[in-house]
């Protein structure tokens, strides 16, 4: 029966912090205009640099604008995923000029898009290819929509080889025996571009196979630009497009416009493919920190009912004691009692032996912590159900090894801990998954039992709660590297998000624990843990 009323309680308790964050969130909504539900859609951002200069009569000019246009027209999704950009190289005009910025490609834009290639006027004379290629990457990069986890492409169509300097080079960066040539800017260019973030170069020659780059070396300018410019490197001469970082040679205009449909087809990513997710930084901005305030609010009021010795200020402390019904007060005890409930028996047995009200905790926990993370990142209800599995895998590898090393540190400690979930912290991370997708909290703490607490030994308990979930980030970074996508993001996300939750030093949480033991420590512990949280949101 006590039970049963303290969880109707906590349950009330849940429901008031739910209805106060809804009427938190329509707020946000409305100021931002964003809809927490609707993540950026854009998969790939593709840039098409175009030589516009002299070589190219005006025959030639209108055949490769009029392929462009048709591919806007019939090969480029319209469904928000692909970001287009189109930049002209020629000295008549400056050098480069953009002539498409940036643009999401929609339903109801792709046409005026289209209308703009063709109404592009050629910039004739030099070939300044190392001028398109910087401002190219400079406007996927100021793209409000750049970001890690999107795909960023350059696609370098030319019918010719550099001949003006931008002075991004400084050394023969080529190994032609001429320092800084033009065609060193190229280079340069492209290799300040991948070390900020460019994942894929692709090169069309149009009619290039009988220019040469250096006949005392038997190289055409085909070889030059497949083995300095195609990113990544090595380069590859297609078709075949087994890897990204080709170049394609076309007879001329014509085939160009033929078979740039193919070309697109290649490089943009297709519907359903993996994409990298993090919660957007706004969301996690906003979730995090409602949820150490109110966290912090709640604290301070179950300090002043179970320690009104303890708090700043003792007549506050009575006052709202008086206030306060007991029901409240029960509740508000046992919110800071956690680390100590004496309800928790001390004994003697192997360290990883669950209680059947462990089993429950942790079964309630993981399926929270699976629907959280996968509601939040499916884009659509029915993407849950195929992010569950893998989620679900994930939740259950970190939170049991988590729970091992924990029950192993505390025996070692003379510490009995247990698994029991946290309604609190249950309810925070559905509200913040639920209406921020970004989910911020724990649906589960620890709770202790010892005859002799030292903050030695608890606070090395609360430690595995930040080591373990780090060391699993840096294991799931790992297999995200190494083209394990789905499962290695997912992982890495999931890691961080506990690391640095468990760092903060609000009672009942542990990195109260880690504080009280060693300032020092908890101040490495969450600097390491909020940068590497940070980076995430931001660089995926």
């Amino acid at each position: 029966m006590k039970m049963k009323r303290k969880v109707i309680t906590n349950v009330l308790v849940a429901f008031s912090f739910i209805i106060v964050i809804l009427s938190i969130q329509a707020s946000y909504s409305a100021t931002t205009n964003k809809s927490p539900r609707l993540g950026n859609n854009v998969k790939t951002q593709l840039c098409l640099v175009v030589d516009g200069s002299g070589s190219i009569n005006s025959t030639n000019w209108d055949i490769i604008k009029q392929g462009i246009a048709k591919a806007v027209n019939t090969t480029v999704p319209r469904d928000g995923s692909v970001e287009l950009t189109l930049i002209q190289f020629g000295t008549s005009f400056d050098y480069a000029k953009t002539e498409i910025p940036p643009t999401v490609i929609n339903s109801t834009n792709y046409a005026t898009v289209a209308n703009q290639v063709l109404e592009m006027q050629q910039g004739a004379s030099g070939t300044p290819m190392a001028h398109g290629l910087y401002l190219g990457w400079k406007e996927i990069n100021n793209s409000p929509n750049f970001a890690i986890a999107t795909k960023q492409v350059i696609n370098l169509a030319t019918d010719g080889e550099p001949n003006e300097s931008n002075y991004n080079a400084t050394s023969d960066l080529d190994g032609d025996g001429y320092n800084a040539t033009a065609w060193d800017d190229v280079i340069a260019v492209v290799n300040n571009a991948v070390s900020q973030g460019l994942d894929e170069l692709d090169i069309e020659g149009i009619g290039i196979d009988n220019i040469w780059f250096d006949l005392s070396k038997n190289l055409t300018a085909t070889d030059w630009f497949k083995n300095w410019t195609a990113r990544p490197q090595p380069g590859i001469l297609a078709p075949p497009f087994s890897k990204p970082g080709w170049i394609r040679v076309v007879a001329d205009a014509t085939e160009f416009a033929i078979t740039i449909d193919q070309k697109l087809q290649v490089v943009i990513v297709p519907e359903g493919a993996e994409v990298v997710w993090a919660p957007s930084a706004e969301g996690a901005l906003v979730a995090g920190a409602l949820t150490v305030g109110i966290t912090s609010g709640v604290s301070a009021l179950a300090s002043a009912v179970s320690n009104p010795e303890n708090f700043p200020s003792n007549s506050l402390a009575q006052k709202i004691n008086d206030v306060l019904p007991d029901s409240s007060k029960k509740w508000l005890e046992s919110f800071i009692s956690s680390k100590t409930e004496e309800a928790i028996e001390h004994r003697v047995g192997f360290p990883f032996m669950l209680t059947k009200q462990e089993i429950f905790s942790l079964a309630v926990s993981l399926s929270v912590l699976t629907f959280a993370f996968s509601y939040a990142k499916a884009e659509t209800l029915n993407q849950i159900f195929s992010l569950i599995p893998i989620v679900l895998v994930t939740s259950i590898i970190v939170e049991v090894v988590k729970d091992f090393v924990r029950e192993v540190v505390a025996r070692s400690q003379g510490v009995w801990s247990e698994y029991r979930l946290w309604y609190f912290g249950l309810a925070m991370f559905l509200i913040s998954a639920i209406v921020f997708k970004a989910p911020f909290s724990s649906p589960n703490r620890i709770r202790h039992h010892s005859p002799k607490f030292t903050k030695c030994s608890v606070g090395l308990v609360s430690l595995t709660a930040v080591i373990v979930p780090l060391a699993f980030a840096a294991i799931f970074y790992m297999l995200f590297v190494n083209g394990f996508t789905l499962i290695g993001n997912m992982g890495l996300v999931i890691s961080l998000t506990m690391a640095f939750f468990d760092t903060l030093p609000i009672p009942p949480m542990n990195g109260k624990d880690i504080y009280d033991w060693s300032k020092v420590l908890w101040l490495t512990l969450f600097i390491a843990a909020f940068a590497l949280y940070a980076l995430c949101l931001l660089l995926l």
